[in-house]
């Protein structure tokens, strides 16, 4: 509109009839329509679209242009709560109005001649969409990575432009679809979004160069884990000094023989059957990992102490730092790596699992009790009501353990599954299944003359179980902290949970297990290829948690794998191809986890006709 002009306007819905020739049909169309004067006279705009359907009088179309009018002046709707049939028919063309809108190209108010708009005669039947890619978790990754600097690092490592979009694809690949080296380079050729986010065309890259960089990420282990600690200090500050240690395996997929880190051990997962590797993480309260070691599958875990400490801080910087106060469970904190942890000067929190008795109704109390010792503080912790909770699960599992484990012996006896090794295979998924049932249990296979065919499975249940009289949650909590009180301690145990979650989520969410590398150095890239993925997904969870979503990264990942990027193809009427490739408008839950996380897509529309 010009300066100085004066318009008077009106709107109201107009019905346009189109009759076809050829068909004989005739097409109603309706439409709001805004009626106003101008200085060369009167003038019609249309407004909005409203389709085909409109079946309504046309004093029901004069309300409803009303309430149209109310709803684009932001005025208070009167005609709206008269007729709510009518307001409901508003809301749907209002929502569709603000779809077209944000969409389209916005207009200077006196330049509408500028309108940058590309319009062709479409060929219905032609349209098709092709080439669809995962857009949302590929994002958040992706922007992610940028945020803790990864890009930096790698540069301040000597790795090239096409190194650092390769590491990339290989870390944001486990993170969004953990699997094998070889399924993340297929993941981000053929399904993947994140090549098109990367300043380097990777289209033509090859497996191989998935297994290489991975291998140049190790080598320079000690200086990503540094640079990532303190970016992640700058992004995440007021982080406690509280360092939570613990170890974990996993189990490889075949025999392993040249691979020195495949050793038989105890299995967390009881996969007595496979050779395993061990991963030790240090993580701060937050959940941040500090740093990661590799040992092979039979390692000590309490011999690992020293060297984490060392790594940490060395002797030549002991003497001038404030010391972390290291938490750890038992099975770590022998008599040797305590009187080690005091020698150093680290304060320290540990966790004792005791037998507690029964009182004469069977029954205990629940209390938190602070008692001093010489060199510090032990808190005992009873429980009663988690007793009675885990007592009932731990029958629940140990039925269905029984349950599977009939199964199998029945598959047995009807001669479904014979061979040893592959009954011996399912006795370790059980045993997997079911850890704390299963070591309770004696599962015996007997062998046929050849000892290569189980004829029967038989088991007993040992002693231990039958003697069981264990109180569940009795802890005694142990720690060089006597200005705390036993509830303060407990609290601080407590955080022992991250490093399980992070566990967790290496296993499950990450794809650490299992492993199918034979080879010891390809062990070692894989697994720490992980620990870098975590370092994205503790990020990701720890932003969310600041506007109060306590969703983990598996729920976030399934909900944000509907935003799609595709191409969009069609045929105008001169016979042209038309290909666009753009993202899909994301949906409302997309929308909150992008607002809360501070992402937008990068990624602009584009347009290709093809003769």
């Amino acid at each position: 509109m010009g300066a100085g002009l004066c318009y008077d306007f009106l709107m109201y819905i107009r019905e346009t009839k189109t009759h076809n020739k050829k068909t004989g049909k005739t097409y109603v169309k309706y439409q709001l329509v805004e009626s106003f004067r101008a200085e060369k006279g009167p003038r019609q705009r249309v407004i909005m679209d409203l389709g085909s359907s409109l079946s309504l009088s046309k004093q029901d179309r004069r309300e409803l242009a009303a309430i149209l009018e109310e709803r684009l002046s932001g005025q208070s709707s009167f005609f709206a709560e008269k007729y709510p049939e009518l307001a409901g028919i508003a809301d749907e063309a209002m929502r569709h109005y603000n779809y077209v809108q944000s969409h389209s190209v916005p207009v200077l108010e006196g330049h509408e001649d500028q309108l940058d708009r590309e319009l062709v005669c479409m060929d219905l039947n032609s349209l098709g969409s092709m080439q669809h890619r995962s857009m949302g978790s590929d994002l958040v990754g992706h922007v992610f990575w940028n945020r803790l600097g990864f890009d930096e690092i790698l540069t301040g490592c000597d790795f090239s432009e096409r190194d650092r979009a390769l590491a990339q694809a290989v870390i944001v690949g486990r993170l969004v679809a953990p699997s094998s080296d070889l399924a993340t380079c297929r993941w981000f050729k053929d399904r993947s979004a994140l090549i098109e986010l990367l300043q380097i065309d990777l289209s033509k890259i090859g497996k191989d160069a998935f297994y290489e960089i991975a291998d140049k990420i190790w080598d320079e282990k000690a200086r990503i884990e540094a640079a990532l600690k303190l970016n992640e200090d700058f992004l995440f500050p007021g982080r406690t000094t509280l360092y939570l240690y613990d170890l974990t395996n996993t189990y490889f997929e075949g025999s392993c023989l040249t691979n020195e880190l495949a050793k038989r051990g105890h299995c967390k997962q009881n996969r007595t059957d496979c050779p395993l590797v061990t991963l030790a993480l240090v993580i701060d309260k937050e959940g941040f990992a500090i740093t990661s070691r590799i040992y092979g599958g039979n390692q000590s875990e309490p011999q690992t102490l020293e060297e984490i400490l060392q790594h940490l801080y060395p002797e030549s910087e002991q003497g001038s730092l404030f010391l972390p106060t290291i938490v750890m469970d038992r099975g770590i904190a022998t008599k040797d790596n305590l009187a080690l942890l005091k020698e150093k000067g680290y304060p320290y929190l540990l966790i004792e699992r005791r037998n507690a008795e029964k009182d004469k109704k069977g029954k205990t109390k629940v209390y938190v009790k602070k008692l001093d010792i010489e060199e510090g503080t032990q808190v005992l912790c009873l429980s009663d009501g988690r007793e009675a909770k885990e007592e009932a699960i731990d029958e629940l599992k140990e039925r269905r353990f029984l349950e599977d484990l009939g199964r199998l012996a029945k598959s047995v006896a009807k001669g479904n599954i014979k061979l040893k090794e592959k009954v011996g295979e399912r006795v370790g998924r059980l045993k997997e299944r079911y850890p704390r049932i299963a070591p309770h249990y004696e599962i015996i296979l007997n062998e046929n003359d050849d000892k290569t065919q189980i004829t029967e499975v038989l088991h007993e249940k040992k002693d231990s179980r039958r003697k069981k009289q264990t109180v569940s949650g009795c802890y005694v909590i142990e720690t060089s902290h006597k200005d705390l009180e036993a509830q303060e301690i407990w609290h601080l145990y407590m955080t022992l949970t991250r490093v399980e979650d992070s566990f967790r989520s290496l296993k499950d969410e990450l794809g650490v297990r299992p492993i199918y590398h034979q080879n010891a150095d390809r062990t070692k890239a894989h697994l720490f290829v992980s620990v870098l993925a975590y370092h994205l997904l503790n990020a990701i969870e720890k932003t969310l948690q600041t506007h109060g979503d306590q969703r983990t990264w598996a729920s976030i990942r399934e909900i944000l794998s509907t935003h799609q990027r595709s191409t969009i193809v069609f045929k105008d009427d001169q016979g042209m191809i038309h290909h666009t490739r753009l993202s899909s408008t994301p949906e409302s839950q997309h929308k909150e986890i992008y607002e809360r996380l501070d992402i937008k897509d990068p990624l602009k529309r584009k347009h290709v006709v093809l003769e």
